[in-house]
């Protein structure tokens, strides 16, 4: 396959273009950034413009989306503009996307969720019941999250409509081996990872989850968690449980430092197994 990656110049359009690479994948990398050597296959478009949108995808048999707007500026004068901004730049990129990818008659989308569709931070309500999995209610409770709701709705639009596969990926938080140097002060302060559980997933993991997403046979809209086996913490998970979430049910057995995110979904759809930990291996 040619498969464009939208956002191919980030951090994880980078490792999922090499990740596509090593297993025989052309790639087409879509990014908005100027570039002045630009690498074989680039293509600069704004996804806010179907046109451009439409130019970019031309050519290609599917497509990797990753291109978003992430938390908006903590620092404007005007928060509220801000989180306007993040929502309508998502929705109207995703939008765009999955409509040129109709135009194209490019039946097969991979598109990066999150996880905060199911409730992170847990500002307004706690969770419904953990670990979170695909059967959790989607309530998003920040502009970001609204908008990767809004690309799921979206998603199962463009599938009953134009017949094609969609994948969303519910990322937890990405994490590579720079980011694991820094966990020791991230022990001292647990509270720190209460908003998504203290979980995460490897960046390599992330790319491998977007190639077994571009080869699976799933019709229709599908969406799936990608997290790691284990919690980023170094206390056990029942610890964390019964001090933070003890009137939440549980909805299983736990391992001593099992995630309260389950991706066991996309291990059954996906052939997805997570293989990188902070613990070393597949935690």
């Amino acid at each position: 396959m040619r498969v464009a990656v939208t956002g191919g110049l980030g951090r994880i359009g980078r490792a999922v273009v090499a990740e596509l690479a090593a297993h025989g994948q052309e790639t087409v990398q879509v990014d908005v950034a100027p570039m002045r050597a630009q690498p074989p296959g680039y293509r600069r478009a704004d996804l806010r413009e179907l046109w451009q949108a439409v130019d970019a995808l031309d050519g290609v048999d599917a497509v990797v989306h990753l291109a978003a707007t992430g938390v908006p500026d903590s620092h404007t004068l005007h928060p509220e503009l801000a989180e306007g901004a993040t929502f309508t730049a998502n929705t109207t990129s995703t939008y765009n996307v999955f409509q040129a990818a109709a135009v194209h008659g490019i039946r097969r989308v991979v598109w990066a969720s999150s996880e905060t569709v199911l409730g992170p931070p847990f500002r307004v309500a706690g969770p419904a019941h953990l670990p979170l999995d695909e059967d959790h209610p989607v309530r998003p409770e920040t502009s970001y999250a609204l908008s990767k709701a809004t690309g799921e709705e979206l998603a199962r639009h463009f599938a009953h409509r134009c017949g094609m596969t969609l994948v969303a990926l519910r990322f937890s938080v990405v994490m590579d081996g720079t980011d694991y140097a820094a966990l020791p002060g991230y022990w001292a302060e647990p509270e720190r990872g209460r908003w998504n559980l203290w979980s995460y997933v490897d960046l390599a993991d992330v790319a491998v989850g977007c190639r077994l997403a571009l080869a699976a046979e799933r019709p229709g809209a599908t969406a799936v968690t990608l997290a790691a086996p284990d919690t980023l913490s170094d206390r056990p998970t029942a610890e964390l449980l019964g001090t933070y979430y003890k009137e939440v049910r549980v909805t299983g057995p736990l391992g001593t430092f099992e995630s309260l995110q389950s991706s066991a979904r996309a291990g059954e759809l996906l052939g997805w197994r997570p293989a990188k930990s902070w613990r070393g291996g597949g935690g």
